[in-house]
């Protein structure tokens, strides 16, 4: 069996949408019927780690209050340092959407993803992705009402493969690497339900989900 754990939604983000379009890209899995998926709160999510999960999906961003101030945050030393060891074990961690939102730039969390949301226009905006030759969507771009994420990255020591572009500008939108046994993928569509469901976004989900997951659908 294939163990997912998942954590997702914040004060911006739905949950169940986010659940949506998740099980929609794992529904499209060739090995679906072998995977196990476990929702987990940030509470849970110290003893989900330790249960040593194929995969781990954060679509939380850290602040738990970001209206409030102080706000608190979620992601503790432990935590951080859990994750990071974690991945260097083998694990393949996804931060997706608001997972890269909001951490502290000197974690080990964010230091492991090789990049960070920086900032977004207001509201939705027409945001064009465009693919790196080779993705196999049938379409080397497509559009969707969306956040579109402006990201820092480091882009040299990872492997972009996916951008935005739209009226305010253009960003990087998707990169993977490996990290000591384990494998790391960001990737920053999308903020609505419809978003995620977008058949490109879902297509382009679940080869991601391929790409951490194949040692695990190997043996």
């Amino acid at each position: 069996m294939v163990k997912i754990a998942a954590l997702l939604g914040d004060f911006y983000h739905s949950a169940p949408e986010a659940k949506a379009g998740l099980e929609a890209a794992v529904a499209k899995l060739p090995n679906k019927e072998n995977i196990q998926i476990k929702y987990v709160s940030h509470e849970q999510l110290s003893q989900a780690l330790d249960e040593k999960p194929d995969l781990f999906i954060n679509a939380k961003m850290d602040q738990l209050n970001p209206k409030e101030d102080p706000a608190h945050t979620w992601l503790t030393e432990e935590l951080d340092q859990k994750l990071v060891n974690y991945a260097e074990e083998g694990g393949s961690i996804l931060a997706w959407h608001a997972g890269l939102a909001g951490y502290p730039v000197e974690s080990g969390y964010i230091k492991m993803l090789h990049g960070y949301f920086d900032y977004h226009p207001p509201g939705l905006q027409e945001v064009t992705y465009l693919l790196k030759v080779g993705e196999k969507t049938g379409n080397d771009s497509f559009t969707i009402m969306d956040e579109q994420y402006f990201v820092v990255c480091d882009e040299w020591n990872t492997e972009v493969d996916l951008w935005s572009t739209g009226v305010h500008g253009d960003s990087l939108a998707g990169w993977k690497h490996l990290f000591g046994k384990g494998k790391v993928c960001c990737y920053t569509p999308a903020h609505t339900r419809e978003g995620m469901l977008n058949k490109y976004v879902r297509m382009l989900l679940t080869q991601r989900f391929q790409w951490l997951l194949e040692k695990s659908f190997n043996g």
